[in-house]
């Protein structure tokens, strides 16, 4: 990235209080296998993601850990699609429960622990209760509490090292994926706003292991996400019995903080944003907290497939709030395992495009920072200065033709003929049939900048890149079914430059209103 492009990246738009800062992102080696429902760690210094089903909503018994550029693949003991995934301090990971059937149906007993020294794994006994949907959570003395499930009964139960795990006691609300917190060195809180079978719980009562249920106003006021993700608890540990949660009020979002067993709201600098500057953002389910930059992330889109990650400064009094975005993005995964690291690295891995069939191998590397700083210098006091050497130089350029007598003309933003320039370059080099093209990719070869490219085809294509590049790539796709009806459409799909066979059919039929298959026929 070159010097200038770097200050046009850091560039932010205001939305109402909030800054939109723009951020790089990169598409890893993908995952050997689909996943959707996995559990996601940073262990024993490697990104690995746990289980989960893949394409077809089939369970998978594997892990994958990256190491050397690349995943490598590791049987499991079971497949704890949609079970607990929970890091322990030992650094080895707990994994447990799950559905028991393909098609999310049922619940399981098994439990395990991974040894990424070993990239191996071992059994503990099984559950008291078969579960899916559940939370597992480590007290300072090793004992591992569980609750939570999935249409059928819950209880709150406890394993003991070298033990069994143990009902210790009924919950008074069944729930699906409760949070469970430890908030003394002998008690923890269980409690969530989604009962056992999907349904919102209307009352705020919280569940102890140590003393009687009791109602907290603040539940009754703002309720938790009703998701179906995980809820580890070291994704929302900011210090010793200490928490964030993401909470909801009338369509607003906002930050539980859960200290030592009092529950307040986490006052932030501004309100947490429902929308920004291409329209209004979903923001998926779960937080997750970074202790060592203390800060917490939370990731989002927009209609157009823009990735926005929220990060919240919660050291700050009140708390700082920030949003980094990308370009639109082909084939953004939803419900995304993610992770989120102190150098400003954001990881994505897995997900679906439409349903939970359509799991997805896809892992994206975010950049809230320079990947690169500037030699011998802070980047950020590098790029204020230059920013204000820009700032300056029309008022300067403007005073000396005044003085002349000369009245200078109007910059233009973009080249007239960077629209024709990126047409021949599509065109004559096919750089549609490349399967990782980025805006970037073009901005290079045309020596300019994502920004201008962005505005000619938005203004004057009236596109988005996905769908203009799309456009080549469905038109080739039909020219190679011409000369050859017996091409399969898997290798249809690869030359044409779609990252995969999914991608390519959603494509094809947003674009012809037809699948290929009727398309060709």
């Amino acid at each position: 990235m070159n010097l200038l492009l770097a200050l046009i990246l850091a560039i932010s738009v205001n939305v109402k209080g909030v800054p939109f800062t723009p951020m790089e992102c990169e598409r890893l080696p993908e995952l050997n296998i689909p996943r959707e429902a996995s559990g996601l760690v940073l262990a024993g210094g490697e990104f690995t993601v746990f289980g989960g089903h893949t394409t077809g909503f089939i369970p998978t018994p594997t892990a994958e850990y990256f190491h050397g550029g690349k995943w490598h693949v590791v049987d499991m003991l079971y497949p704890h699609d949609a079970g607990f995934c929970t890091l322990l301090s030992s650094g080895d990971v707990l994994l447990g429960g799950g559905y028991s059937e393909a098609f999310g149906i049922g619940q399981t007993w098994g439990v395990e622990v991974y040894h990424p020294e070993k990239h191996s794994f071992s059994y503990l006994p099984i559950l008291d209760h078969k579960r899916t949907h559940a939370t597992a959570m480590e007290m300072d003395d090793g004992r591992i509490l569980v609750s939570g499930n999935w249409y059928t009964s819950d209880a709150l139960e406890c394993y003991t090292p070298d033990g069994l795990f143990e009902q210790v006691e009924e919950v008074f609300h069944a729930r699906n994926l409760p949070f469970v917190l430890q908030v003394s060195p002998d008690n923890a809180y269980v409690f969530g706003s989604s009962d056992n079978y999907g349904k919102l719980l209307e009352r705020g009562w919280v569940d102890q292991f140590c003393g009687e249920p009791f109602l907290e106003p603040l539940l009754e006021e703002w309720k938790t996400e009703n998701s179906q993700q995980p809820n580890p608890p070291e994704h929302y540990l900011i210090d010793a019995y200490c928490y964030l949660l993401p909470v909801w009020k009338d369509s607003r979002l906002g930050v539980l903080l859960l200290s030592e067993g009092r529950f307040s709201m986490l006052e932030t600098a501004t309100p947490l944003p429902m929308e920004g500057p291409w329209g209004a953002i979903a923001w998926a389910s779960g937080l997750q907290v970074e202790r060592e930059s203390a800060t917490a992330w939370k990731q989002g889109r927009d209609a157009d497939n823009r990735l926005y990650l929220l990060k919240i400064g919660y050291r700050e009094k009140p708390a700082s709030v920030e949003v980094f975005y990308t370009e639109p993005i082909e084939d953004l995964p939803h419900k995304a395992k993610c992770l989120p690291l102190a150098d400003g690295r954001f990881l994505l891995a897995g997900g679906l495009i439409k349903d939970a069939y359509d799991a997805q191998s896809t892992v994206l590397m975010c950049y809230t920072q320079p990947r690169k700083a500037v030699a011998g210098w802070n980047w950020r006091v590098m790029l204020a200065i230059l920013a204000a050497l820009l700032l300056l130089l029309p008022l300067w350029f403007f005073g000396r033709k005044k003085r002349s007598g000369v009245a200078p003309k109007p910059a233009r933003t973009v080249a007239p003929d960077l629209q024709t320039r990126i047409v021949e370059l599509m065109e004559k080099e096919c750089l549609y049939r490349k399967k990782d093209l980025h805006i970037s990719d073009l901005a290079t070869r045309l020596n300019t900048n994502s920004t201008y490219i962005s505005a000619c085809l938005n203004g004057q294509i009236k596109m988005s890149f996905p769908h203009f590049v799309n456009g080549y790539r469905i038109r080739y796709a039909q020219e190679l079914m011409r000369k050859d009806p017996s091409k399969p459409l898997s290798e249809i799909s690869e030359e044409a430059g779609f990252s995969n066979e999914s991608s390519f059919f959603r494509a094809f039929k947003a674009e012809t209103g037809q699948t290929p298959t009727e398309w060709k026929q």
